[in-house]
């Protein structure tokens, strides 16, 4: 939104002016007047004339988004098929995690074995024995 604000541009004479400048914000009108007025030793803003409302942008209603055919990474899988390979590859590790534990190894050794979190190696192991 835009103001108008009165302002008074003194030159260091005496006669100070007073006009007004349209500007976003104060600041804004003081570098204005400056602009205008180069030789001048002070602006003071006395006030707002008038306020401005910007103007209304029509927004256009934005178009549901496609669903891709494809991932968007990978052109010739679907994102089904790539779901299904994430899905698929996780419980390869779940189950691989399971079996290191039946071989006696730690929750330590089973992450540094698998490249996963001791943490995230704790959850599958609770979550497993708990269901």
């Amino acid at each position: 939104m835009e103001k108008t604000y009165s302002i008074v541009i003194q030159f260091g004479d005496g006669n100070p002016i007073t006009s007004s400048i349209r500007a976003k914000n104060g600041c804004d009108a003081q570098d204005k007047a400056l602009a205008l007025h180069p030789g001048a030793r002070s602006i003071h803003i006395t006030g707002v004339l008038k306020e401005h409302p910007a103007p209304r942008k029509r927004v256009q209603p934005k178009a549901a988004p496609k669903k891709s055919e494809t991932h968007p990474l990978f052109t010739d899988v679907s994102h089904e098929e790539v779901q299904e390979l994430i899905k698929s590859s996780k419980e390869q590790m779940l189950d691989q995690c399971q079996e290191l534990q039946q071989q006696g190894l730690s929750h330590r050794a089973i992450a540094r074995k698998l490249n996963i979190s001791q943490s995230t190696v704790q959850r599958w192991l609770s979550f497993t024995l708990s269901h």
